[in-house]
């Protein structure tokens, strides 16, 4: 009898549907989850970096071309013409919404390029497993804000998916879309510069492991293999000396900060370990050693070739990265730079939960190393929120809500350490794997999907509340200044700025605000800040071409009429900014320097005055307080000078001293100073030495400014009569 093959049946469109349904659904949740907590996310604040790129988007959406302040920038990233179409709306609150759910339906788009690469090795269940996991980790927390990970993120997974696919099947369609990948991947952020060299390296391994190489190897004498050490070497010296000449950062680290790479390397490791939950950087660094009696299919040894690659590099560049840092600006946990990794030992993971065998011997290195990284109890509990590490906010969450300690996050994270380790080696044992082990590997991975989740909506709770409190001090409508002026053009001048989260906070919601500038160099980036020169004793300074209206802070007066004010708080005390319509040039009507937002100034004051009604003499007045502060302060020695006012270097200065009056202030002291002087321009010049700062005279306060005393000044035809 004659057997007669039959053809399996073609998927129709409704198999299709069906088979996708579970992720679609999974992507359709986060999407709800994450929108939503964009929805409650009322502005940005990690300053400078969302400010900056919501400058270059804004460029680009306006005039095709990235520029900060009008300057023309460099490129920077794509992240910033994915966002420049949101700023084509009207009104900045809808501009802003608009684009904070481009970040979350982007970023949330890991769901499917992880989907795919855990779908080399695994089945549809633990795929999916893998796949949420990636698109649940705490550093979701940036699809909310403007900073490059949205589109990093889910674009570096995309590559790595690209690249095992491609050297799976060796097809010349995936090997081309993977090298497109990896040339695009740069200009989505540098970091993924990564990628092509993971490409690179997997393609090495794999041709290196490869059959053909084991059999060529075979009749190799020492002498071979010396001399291909010593060629492999050679080549790592060469590519050093390569990139140290093209990189200041990999020189200064890789040169002269090597413990640096290692400490602060690991501490973003434990970081990501921590907000991942432990089970995942143990099993997926376990599960890519081969386990004894599996022979592996083509598809699983790219997997681990592009893994093993992938987590070597970007563990190579956090720690380059947070070593230069170190030596430029702070010592920083620089997790956010590692996250890239995470869908691949996700997908690890998930082949253990498939195949529960792992190596007892491939156990033991990344579980010591989870103990090392636990050992100490530094998980940055102290904040709300480590922007850099959002792995912590699990723990930071459970010390606001809970009271946990650093001793008892750390007792917690060995508990799970611990019991991560016994599943591992019992389910490698157990041989009923089905009936025992087959529900704790599905607890195991419900405990690391809510885990993750529980973390990312605490780091952003913890966003929101550092928006909400950022906004309790910024004045309504947002876009007061917008309103005000029509969306004309407009110059923001300050001095004395210790806190620039109010101006930032001006510049991002009001887009007519086009330059800051700062009578004393203390405004801040991103982008150019000026002083101008005073041009003339009448108080002219240079100003941007074609201005028309200019906000100040208190203490600056302008030439011109005010047609907005804008009450706001700064360290608590209350501010006003002031809109000016000015009558050109822009010229001060008087102005003081060395003054913070609250009244009080540190050693040098200073306060010059260019017009007076009728152009009048009359009397300075300086007011010299401690009031505000009684406490164990040294006295302060005050000396206050009286002339007339001189152009001095651009600046305005002292022609000659005319008066001079001394003091000693202490501790609720508090005295009013009249002066007379001549008619305008003059200026009062005021030292207050030495200066104080509060924390260390007072256990109650946090202040670290150097304080000389509040200083006021102002002018008045005749002094009141005693």
């Amino acid at each position: 009898m004659t057997s007669v093959a039959v053809a399996a049946p073609s998927r129709t469109w409704l198999d299709r549907i069906s088979a996708a349904l579970p992720l679609a659904t999974v992507f359709f949740w986060l999407c709800v989850v994450y929108g939503f907590e964009a929805w409650l996310h009322g502005t940005p604040w990690l300053f400078t970096d969302e400010l900056e790129l919501t400058q270059l988007s804004r460029a680009i959406a306006a005039t095709g071309h990235a520029a900060r302040r009008g300057e023309p920038h460099s490129f920077d990233t794509l992240y910033t013409y994915l966002l420049a179409p949101a700023w084509w709306i009207h009104g900045v609150e809808s501009a802003y919404s608009a684009a904070k759910y481009i970040g979350v339906v982007t970023m949330t788009c890991t769901l499917f390029p992880a989907y795919g690469l855990a779908r080399l090795v695994v089945g549809p269940r633990p795929a999916l497993f893998a796949a949420t996991a990636s698109a649940a980790i705490p550093a979701f927390l940036y699809a909310s804000m403007f900073v490059p990970e949205p589109l990093a993120y889910p674009y570096a997974t995309l590559s790595l998916f690209l690249i095992a696919k491609a050297l799976a099947s060796r097809s010349s369609r995936w090997i081309f879309a993977a090298a497109l990948a990896c040339v695009v991947a740069p200009l989505v952020r540098s970091e993924l510069a990564v990628l092509p060299v993971v490409f690179v390296l997997s393609a090495l391994g794999l041709w290196w492991t490869g059959e053909r190489w084991r059999e060529r190897r075979t009749g190799w004498t020492h002498w071979d293999w010396a001399g291909t050490a010593i060629l492999a070497i050679g080549i790592v010296i060469v590519l050093n000396s390569f990139v140290t000449h093209r990189s200041f950062s990999w020189y200064v680290a890789t040169t002269l900060y090597k413990d640096r790479m290692l400490d602060n390397g690991l501490w973003a490791v434990g970081a990501l370990m921590i907000g991942i939950g432990v089970l995942p950087l143990v099993v997926g660094l376990a599960a890519l050693v081969r386990p004894r009696g599996v022979v592996r299919t083509e598809a699983e040894r790219a997997f681990v070739a592009v893994a093993a690659f992938s987590v070597v590099g970007f563990g190579w560049y956090t720690a380059v990265k947070a070593a230069y840092i170190s030596t430029q600006f702070s010592t920083l946990v620089e997790e956010r730079n590692l996250i890239y990794i995470a869908p691949v030992l996700f997908a690890a993971t998930a082949l253990f939960f498939e195949r529960p065998r792992l190596r007892v011997l491939a156990v033991a290195p990344p579980a010591l190393l989870a103990l090392y990284l636990l050992k100490g109890k530094d998980y940055k509990m102290d904040v709300k929120l480590y922007s850099d590490a959002p792995g912590f906010s699990i723990l930071q969450a459970a010390n606001r809500t809970l009271g946990l300690t650093p001793d008892g996050a750390r007792i917690a994270l060995l508990v799970v350490l611990a019991a991560s380790v016994a599943l591992v080696l019992g389910a490698s044992r157990v041989r009923t794997r089905d009936a025992v082990v087959r529900p704790l590997l599905v607890a195991a991975a419900l405990f690391v999907l809510a885990w993750n989740v529980t973390g990312q909506i605490g780091a952003a709770a913890a966003s929101k509340t550092i928006s909400d409190d950022l906004l309790s001090n910024y004045p309504r409508p947002l876009d007061w200044l917008d309103r005000a002026d029509g969306g004309q053009p407009a110059m923001y001048l300050g001095q004395q700025i210790a806190d620039a989260n109010g101006i930032w906070l001006l510049e991002f919601w009001n887009k007519s605000v086009h330059d800051v500038w700062s009578l004393d160099g203390s405004a801040k980036g991103p982008g150019p800040t000026l002083s101008p020169d005073l041009l003339a004793p009448n108080g002219r300074i240079t100003a941007p071409e074609g201005v028309q209206y200019v906000v100040v802070e208190p203490n600056i007066d302008l030439v011109g009429k005010v047609v907005g004010r804008a009450k706001h708080l700064v360290g608590g005390a209350p501010a006003e900014w002031r809109l000016y319509k000015i009558a050109p040039p822009l010229r001060l009507r008087d102005a003081a320097e060395g003054i913070f937002a609250d009244g009080w100034s540190g050693k040098d004051t200073a306060y010059s005055r260019y017009r007076t009604p009728g152009n009048r003499p009359g009397y300075a007045v300086v007011t010299v307080s401690r009031a505000a502060f009684n406490g164990n302060e040294p006295p302060g020695h005050v000396t206050i000078r009286v002339g007339p006012l001189a152009v001095v270097n651009k600046q305005p200065g002292l022609a000659k001293v005319a008066e001079i009056r001394r003091w000693v202030i202490r501790g609720g002291d508090s005295r009013t100073f009249y002066i007379p002087v001549p008619k305008p321009p003059w200026r009062v010049q005021v030292v207050v030495a030495p200066t104080f700062q509060p924390a260390l005279v007072d256990p109650h306060s946090s202040e670290m400014r150097d304080f000389g005393a509040q200083v006021g000044f102002g002018w008045v035809t005749t002094p009141p009569s005693k």
